[in-house]
């Protein structure tokens, strides 16, 4: 497929969440799309993927492909296609080929075989045209996709001048979320019928992305990439977003601050975790997990993930399940 005419010369900023589920990305990207100069996007992978093809809503409450916003950006970006729903599923196989866990493989080396190049372009069209929607040429994209292979797609994409932020969440808290049934509801964000992951399976996974995730952050120049714990950015959310906005270059002051700590409107998020369907979110800690979580589950997940339960700063033992106080970690 052509390059979009939406591409710009100037390579476009993108803030990439990185990181494993039930992290907080969703919140953290909905917060920063506060930032007048900031737009939070949500997960868009998924646009292709499925959001677009099964009718999924925007946190607007419109369906995506009906939403004023979305539409227009979706027509520009496939051109003078015939079939939109053909192009997308081309799209849709090219990112699975490409933001696999492991696909960074077929993006190492100085040379790119032509449909991945034209890959890299296109991805960098779709962020262009959502500034040209917005009406804001220097409009910073946030993407809370999560996928680090997504992240290594978008380092070489030569329209993207990308931010990484890890978020990271302790594991014990992200298997507590994950071992919670929630039944599909289309219109509540809930996609299709989540069934409860066991421990040991999140434990591992948790590990294997959250190393990926650092991985991604050697891709891009040091001033240009952060860990951020789920914990400390619930704890105070203005110091976390400042951190992040003055990373990027975007503008810190009275207004943006004064917007972090009001109710937050998800906006036209595409994609993402339901807490995007409320109409006013408030950024409070989810901590269920340490007052509720079995102690056997509790020490299982510890020692499948100790290793990076300690690089990150979270207490081992069952008696520590509420200390969970250290600084901003804006770099490993």
């Amino acid at each position: 497929m052509a390059r979009n005419s939406t591409s710009v010369a100037a390579p476009r900023k993108v803030i990439y969440i990185t990181g494993y589920g039930r992290s907080g990305s969703t919140l953290l990207d909905i917060a920063l799309g506060s930032h007048p100069q900031i737009f939070g996007a949500g997960e868009l992978t998924a646009l292709a993927r499925h959001v677009w093809g099964n009718g999924e809503y925007c946190a607007c409450g419109a369906r995506v492909r009906e939403c004023a916003f979305w539409r227009p950006i979706v027509e520009r970006w496939l051109g003078e296609t015939a079939d939109q729903e053909q192009a997308l599923l081309d799209i849709a196989d090219r990112q699975r080929r490409l933001e696999g866990l492991m696909s960074w493989r077929r993006l190492v080396g100085k040379r790119i075989v032509p449909w991945r190049a034209g890959h890299l372009e296109q991805i960098g069209a779709l962020y262009g045209g959502i500034a040209e929607q917005l009406g804001v040429d220097d409009a910073i994209i946030v993407d809370s996709s999560k996928l680090p292979g997504r992240g290594f797609v978008l380092a070489r994409a030569p329209d993207v001048e990308l931010y990484v932020v890890h978020l990271v969440r302790d594991a014990r808290g992200v298997a507590w979320s994950l071992s919670k049934p929630h039944r599909r509801s289309i219109e509540e964000g809930v996609q299709h019928d989540l069934r409860p992951k066991p421990a040991a399976y999140v434990a591992l996974r948790w590990s294997i992305v959250n190393l990926a995730a650092e991985l991604l952050r050697f891709c891009v120049p040091r001033e240009r990439g952060m860990r951020l714990r789920y914990e400390d950015f619930v704890a105070d959310p203005a110091a976390a977003l400042k951190h992040i906005a003055n990373m990027c270059g975007a503008e810190w002051n009275d207004a943006a601050d004064n917007a972090a700590r009001s109710p937050l409107d998800p906006g036209h998020q595409v994609a993402g975790s339901r807490h995007r369907t409320s109409s006013a979110l408030q950024i409070r800690a989810d901590e269920e997990w340490r007052l509720n979580m079995p102690d056997g589950k509790f020490r299982l997940v510890t020692v499948l993930s100790a290793a990076l339960l300690r690089r990150y700063g979270y207490p081992f033992a069952a008696a520590q399940k509420q200390d969970s106080a250290r600084p901003l970690q804006a770099e490993a």
